[in-house]
């Protein structure tokens, strides 16, 4: 087994040894290695690499020939004038891109009026969490810095992941290019299929439907789940930028009449309790509708852990959920003649773009288990919560309840290329099967299911569960370990400027204390705050006075220290300005 084993690897080495010198070239630029190892190691490689071609340790004829053409240009470059030259043109270039930001691209969800040239960040590479960034303005180098937003919530890989990930990706275009997916089938997907059956869907997910991004795999489940068109969705929640999407969502900035003028909301959206750390405790915030209930009936948590335990399940608390719940869809049946709820769709645990809020997972809880009991199909929207975000695989795992659709993306991949995917049961995907073609789903993208999308989420999703290979993951719970420091948390959540704080998994949040005219996405207040972080290495973008570190499921606890070290110190000047 042992040498069966040793000729798979051998071979699996051979497949990838083209692709291993420009990622030594890669280590060496960015500095991760000394120079003489890599040397070393790449003359290694092509010894071998000569051997198993030509079965001589000679080089071929061929080679010492191209070897003598090649001397001047050798020369060339060994001209330190030549390189400093050449190294000025890579500068120009990169200050070009800075200057043609604003009058070649519309970049979405920015305003461009409020981007001056000067605070453009000019990325060069990245390397894992980390940006390469060019500095210009009198400042021509290159420095590092930590992408805090993880690239809008898909990255995961550290730089050892990159380059698995690269090879990967390589290999399968090479192999495959693009081919079509209805009515054929390829390793990469079938493999990519049973991994989210058996991982993310397990117990409950059966089929799996592939799109390209979040918000289309959103629409594929709306359309799954109902034909008369109203859903039953909780406000705060975001579930893409498409129209179908859009509509499944209660009003806010990304449904205003500029954005989507023909939004009308269709569907009954109920207000959420959610869950905050403030001055280093655990405390519930309840919605108006429950303004009633007395503080002592539900009081606070000692740890966040507290949050998830099934035992609230009994508590009176869950009684008055269940009531309003119930109360809720009653009044909204009666008043609307022309649709019923075809559809529960929440983002689990966490409201991502509404402000980073916890929900009270027991609301949740009660929601889902609701409507079951009034056989309304249950769609979970994993987009950003899915694969680790939140510390688990699935946040299903945290809710203690499964879905009847799910939709996954961003980290699905490790964020390296667009892939998304809805899971669902059989009797979903009975609905459409049938004898008339008109019958079945007709939901389809030119690039459903490619191959290189499939191969490489295949091999995120064994990598992040891996304790082997991923050294977060504690093997007998099947969870990340705690990445943020408990102690930095405690003092930030009781700094007088901070509203509440959100940590779970991946993810550290605060929302900032502004008034009321400042706050929510359009408020521009925390924009000095991150200028000042940017400075310090870490690139981050705010949701209004919400601020967040975002890290991967890979990234050590010290690098999220150094982090919250940084954020705590900014924090203070600039709560002081």
């Amino acid at each position: 087994m042992q040498i069966q084993r040793k000729m798979v690897n051998q071979a699996k080495m051979a497949r990838y040894r083209h692709l291993v010198f420009y990622i030594l070239e890669f280590l060496q630029k960015h500095q991760l290695y000394p120079d003489e190892q890599i040397l070393k190691f790449k003359i290694e490689l092509l010894n071998k690499t000569n051997k198993s071609l030509h079965h001589t340790e000679d080089a071929p004829q061929d080679i010492i020939i191209y070897g003598g053409r090649a001397a001047p240009l050798v020369t060339f470059l060994l001209n330190p004038n030549v390189v400093q030259e050449l190294r000025g043109d890579k500068q120009y270039n990169l200050q070009m891109l800075k200057e043609r930001y604003q009058t070649r691209l519309n970049v979405g969800i920015t305003q461009h009026k409020l981007v001056p040239e000067e605070t453009v960040t000019v990325i060069d590479s990245r390397c894992g969490e980390k940006f390469s960034v060019y500095k210009g303005s009198g400042n021509d180098s290159i420095t590092q810095q930590f992408d805090a937003c993880a690239s809008w919530w898909t990255q995961g890989p550290d730089p050892a992941f990159q380059a698995e990930l690269a090879r990967e990706m390589t290999y399968t275009a090479a192999r495959f290019g693009h081919v079509m997916f209805p009515e054929n089938v390829y390793e990469p997907a079938l493999k990519c299929a049973e991994l989210l059956i058996d991982g993310v869907g397990k117990g409950w997910a059966s089929r799996v439907y592939f799109s390209d991004n979040g918000s289309t795999a959103i629409e594929i489940a709306l359309k799954m789940a109902f034909r008369k068109f109203c859903v039953l969705a909780l406000r705060g929640s975001y579930h893409g930028d498409t129209l179908g999407a859009m509509e499944a969502q209660a009003p806010s900035p990304y449904t205003g009449f500029l954005q989507q003028p023909w939004y009308t909301g269709k569907g009954l959206f109920l207000d959420p309790p959610t869950d905050i750390l403030f001055n280093g405790a655990w405390n519930l915030s309840l919605p108006e509708f429950f303004a009633e209930i007395a503080p002592e009936e539900y009081g606070t948590f000692s740890t966040r852990d507290e949050i998830f335990d099934k035992s609230r399940d009994t508590s009176t608390l869950a009684t008055t959920y269940l009531a309003y719940v119930s109360k809720q869809l009653q009044e909204y049946s009666g008043n609307t003649q022309s649709a019923h709820v075809g559809a529960l769709i929440i983002e689990p645990v966490i409201h991502g773009a509404g402000g980073m809020h916890m929900v009270d997972p027991l609301f949740q809880r009660v929601l889902v288990n609701e409507c079951r009991n009034r056989k309304i199909p249950v769609i979970f929207d994993e987009v950003f919560t899915g694969f680790w975000r939140l510390g688990v695989e699935t946040p299903a795992e945290l809710l203690g309840c499964k879905p009847d659709i799910a939709c996954y993306a961003k980290l699905m991949t490790g964020g390296m290329i667009p892939l998304a995917v809805t899971l669902a049961t059989d009797a979903l995907f009975d609905s459409f099967s049938g004898d008339p073609k008109l019958q079945a789903l007709l939901h389809g993208h030119s690039y459903s299911a490619h191959a290189m999308g499939c191969a490489t989420a295949a091999k995120a999703i064994e990598w992040f569960k891996d304790p082997e290979t991923n050294h977060n993951i504690i093997p007998q719970g099947g969870i990340l370990r705690e990445l943020w420091d408990e102690e930095l948390v405690q003092q930030i959540s009781c700094h007088s400027a901070v509203q509440r704080v959100v940590v779970i998994g991946t993810l550290f949040a605060l929302e900032l204390k502004v008034d009321a005219s400042n706050s929510r996405y359009a408020s521009s207040y925390a924009k000095s705050l991150l200028q000042m972080l940017r400075e310090d290495g870490i690139f981050m973008r705010p949701l209004g006075n919400v601020v967040y570190l975002m890290c991967g499921p890979c990234t050590s606890p010290e690098i999220c220290r150094e982090l919250l070290s940084k954020l705590y110190i900014r924090f203070g000047e600039f709560n002081r300005a």
